[in-house]
């Protein structure tokens, strides 16, 4: 089993892909088996259309990239998630991910008595980035961001799900930009050991 992480941000220089760089040279450094998903530069379109939804209950897809994914997942055994908060949310992408691969007989089983997850992921750490405040947006929109993010992966068995946020990010020092880098590679070895 692997470790995957996923980023949704369409720009390789934001201080997201920084993140998502340091992270994965400390997996490397760690020897940790890998996936590396790149929602926009893997093309993924997050939108779910008709012709999804002609599989969507048999947890098919026709769509290559998606079964690509499902295959990821299914080799995984902890998550690790970075996206910009945008209108107090993730992003269409990973919105679009959790939409089209976590399927029914994929990730869960319904059987109308309550979610049965399918998946081995055993933890889940998001890493994000706002313009408001940290606290500010666990004030205002925690009840949302866990409604929608955190309780789906509760949702589809992974009973350990950590969200760390970088709050303030366009006023931020490099020095403070780099403290939560060095944090999050603490937290990702400490994982992996």
């Amino acid at each position: 089993m692997k470790t995957t992480l996923i980023i949704d941000h369409p720009w390789d220089k934001s201080f997201n892909h920084a993140l998502k760089n340091n992270l994965v040279n400390q997996l490397k450094e760690n020897h940790v088996d890998y996936h590396l998903v790149d929602l926009y530069k893997d093309g993924f379109n997050p939108i779910l259309e008709t012709k999804d939804l002609a599989t969507y209950q048999a947890g098919l897809s026709s769509d290559p990239i998606v079964n690509k994914y499902i295959n990821i997942l299914r080799d995984t055994n902890k998550l690790i998630i970075i996206f910009p908060i945008w209108w107090y949310s993730c992003p269409a992408g990973f919105k679009g991910f959790m939409d089209k691969v976590f399927l029914d007989g994929v990730a869960f089983h319904d059987d109308g008595s309550g979610l049965k997850p399918l998946l081995n992921i055993k933890s889940a750490h998001i890493f994000t980035t706002s313009e408001q405040p940290t606290d500010s947006l666990r004030e205002r929109c925690e009840n949302s961001f866990e409604g929608q993010i955190i309780t789906t992966l509760k949702d589809i068995g992974i009973e350990n799900v950590y969200w760390d946020n970088l709050g303030t990010i366009s006023t931020l020092t490099d020095s403070e930009r780099q403290n939560f880098i060095t944090s999050a590679s603490k937290i990702i070895r400490t994982c992996n050991e």
